[in-house]
């Protein structure tokens, strides 16, 4: 089994699981690796039946009893390998597949990009607009010129859209998140390119955009911390990065925990920019909080 190991009665019982957020947060992530694995999908009850948990047995992630499990006419069966359990760890968490490895997976999974973070609670894209809007007041949002950094299949930008900065170009070095993108028809150009991979620059000129927006591309096989030279390049002076992040990646992931806030801080002390706010929030994803960065360029 996957995931359901973790926080099902049993490996037996497979075919249940938790309604509570946890559960439902793997159930959602294994749903994600459809394109690459078979997922088995049995609604019917008569097999479900065979492996009913009893009353007393309880998720190892939260402790609830049976009653709170998905059952039959409800439950999305998704059997999955050591094998799979192996690939979703070298994708994203393991520093040696890179990120030419990462974007390789990106390209398979995002036809469902879209329908599997819709239920994740994802709020990331929200709030780094929420943010921009706030900055910005009354300003005329057309006029102004956006970088989407990390713009995958277009998250971001749909919201940025929506409120009026319709000038946006994207960067992502996925072509397949990009062709996705470009389908919803918002952006003015679209650039499939790697940030801080080698310490190359991207063929973008200095000081093309008002504000440049990123949420959730920093971390582990994504954009490194010296992606922020980058970012503060692409701005011109008294524009605006907005950097959205989930809070571990600047408290517990190795590579950026004793890094990004520090050239984020230097970078302040060189006169590059200033820090106008670090704020956090508790729903970045599921029940991970995440931190919002504002910097305003010198």
């Amino acid at each position: 089994m996957f995931f359901l190991r973790f926080l099902d009665v049993s490996e037996e019982r497979s075919s249940y699981v938790c309604r509570c957020k946890r559960g439902m947060f793997f159930l959602r992530l294994s749903m994600l690796f459809e394109s690459h694995f078979e997922k088995r999908q049995d609604f019917l009850a008569s097999k479900i039946a065979q492996n009913r948990p009893s009353r007393t047995d309880f998720c190892r992630l939260c402790s609830a009893t049976a009653d709170s499990f998905w059952f039959p006419g409800e439950i999305i069966m998704a059997d999955k390998t050591e094998e799979q359990t192996a690939f979703l760890r070298k994708s994203f968490l393991d520093p040696k597949v890179g990120m030419v490895g990462t974007t390789q997976t990106y390209d398979q999974l995002a036809g469902q990009f879209d329908q599997v973070v819709a239920g994740y609670e994802y709020r990331a894209h929200h709030r780094v607009v929420d943010r921009l809007v706030s900055l910005v007041g009354d300003r005329n949002r057309a006029e102004m010129k956006i970088m989407d950094l990390g713009c995958g299949t277009g998250l971001v930008g749909e919201v940025l859209y929506a409120a009026g900065f319709t000038q946006l170009d994207g960067l992502e070095p996925s072509q397949g998140m990009l062709d996705v993108a470009r389908s919803k028809g918002i952006y003015r150009e679209l650039f499939c390119a790697y940030v801080a991979l080698n310490d190359e620059k991207l063929s973008i000129a200095d000081n093309s955009y008002d504000a440049l927006t990123i949420a959730g591309s920093m971390g582990v096989n994504m954009v490194p911390p010296e992606g922020i030279y980058e970012m503060h390049r692409l701005v011109k002076p008294g524009g605006y990065v907005i950097n959205v992040v989930r809070e571990e990646t600047v408290t517990e992931i190795e590579g950026f925990k004793d890094k990004l806030e520090p050239m984020m801080q230097q970078m302040e002390a060189d006169g590059k920019w200033k820090l106008l706010s670090r704020l956090v929030f508790p729903d970045y994803l599921v029940d991970k909080p995440g931190v919002v960065f504002t910097h305003q360029v010198c």
